[in-house]
């Protein structure tokens, strides 16, 4: 227990991770480049409900929700449907869930990370304000991660930019998000209730996009927030090098069909814990592919499949769905949605409707 353990980054898996050690008796310290925890904001803020559910040791911070969410409005080209479910999802104030996790934690603010050097089996940690020194050095940095470059584990990740609007919306339901379906990708408008909700987008060209879907749908309310970032997708080789290991974003722990990644970060921190606290932290990648990166790889091939979609073909698999969709409401998952996905497809519910099913996805797959 008298290894030194070194957090880079304060977000709310490297807070995670840090709870989960200092109850198994370590004394992690977290560096972080900001001067306070939960800014600047990066997350759309929706999660799905079973994450407070779920068995933990470290339990989150329920005071952050603040809108329960039962279902969806889907869009595409003036079509939709109602996707119901109830308490599908919480809309968390990322601020005060970020905050709640770091509690009781060693965090150095002000002190962004530079680069870590090799000393007598162990580490010099480097920020911009000094020195630190440590047995294992855990990156959990984020999306954009230096330590992930620092270990040569970009090759096959892509960067996408998203930007998202906290604004004054005048008529919208509470209770369900909406998501447009718009080549390559996306739009949501998530309520946070009171006639404020979170307006965003992941794209190449995220400002003039989310602009002109504000035109388009007539949103013309006050702007009280914008922020955005980077969101990373794909497979990380490995995880783990001698004592240093990725987590969460730096490690494209997330869903690549929602770029949703406080599920899948928190599941590989306790995983990771438990590895550090088992002295088996290079049994850590296998450990947290094994449970996450089927779901991972498969959404990767899924949306590859929706951005080669021409519109006639997407507005042929939406008509569908928008015909099959007490199925989607039986089903779905909301954090594994690829396999919820493959389940539509193998659904005998949909065999006489097969034929244009296959015909679509053949074409784009071949």
């Amino acid at each position: 227990m008298n290894k030194k353990i070194i957090i880079i980054g304060a977000g709310p898996i490297g807070c995670y991770l840090g709870q989960n050690l200092k109850l198994y008796g370590y004394e992690p310290t977290i560096i972080e480049e900001h001067a306070e925890v939960g800014r600047p904001v990066h997350c759309t803020g929706l999660v799905g409900s079973r994450l407070f559910s779920e068995p933990s040791l470290v339990p989150l911070p329920k005071d952050s929700i603040i809108n329960t969410i039962n279902g969806s409005n889907v869009y595409h080209n003036g079509l939709s449907f109602v996707i119901k479910r109830k308490d599908v999802a919480y809309v968390v104030d990322r601020e005060k869930f970020d905050k709640g996790l770091s509690k009781g934690l060693d965090v150095i603010y002000n002190n962004k990370f530079i680069g870590f050097e090799k000393n007598n089996g162990g580490y010099v940690v480097e920020t911009d304000k000094g020195e630190f020194l440590a047995d294992i050095i855990i990156a959990a940095d984020g999306a954009n991660s230096s330590m992930r470059r620092l270990l040569a584990q970009d090759e096959d990740i892509k960067y996408y930019k998203g930007l998202q609007f906290r604004m004054v919306v005048d008529s919208m339901q509470e209770d369900l998000v909406d998501v447009y379906l718009h080549k390559p990708d996306f739009f949501w408008i998530v309520p946070e209730g009171k006639n404020i909700a979170r307006v965003g987008v992941i794209s190449e060209n995220p400002h003039k996009d989310l602009q002109d879907f504000l035109s388009r749908g007539k949103l013309h309310g006050e702007i009280l927030e914008k922020f955005g970032g980077l969101v990373t997708l794909g497979v990380v080789n490995n995880t783990v090098k001698d004592n240093i290991a990725l987590v969460g974003g730096a490690a494209c722990q997330l869903k690549p069909l929602s770029y949703g990644g406080v599920n899948f970060g928190i599941k590989a921190a306790a995983i990771l814990a438990e590895c550090i606290k088992n002295d088996r932290l290079k049994e850590y990648d296998y450990l947290w592919k094994k449970e996450l990166v089927s779901e991972i790889s498969t959404g990767l091939k899924l949306k590859k499949i929706y951005a080669r979609l021409s519109e006639e073909d997407l507005e042929l698999v939406f008509s569908l769905l928008k015909k099959e969709k007490s199925i989607i409401e039986d089903r779905a998952d909301f954090e594994n949605h690829s396999r919820f996905i493959l389940d539509i497809i193998k659904s005998p519910e949909l065999y006489s409707r097969m034929g244009d099913l296959f015909r679509v996805l053949f074409k784009v797959i071949v």
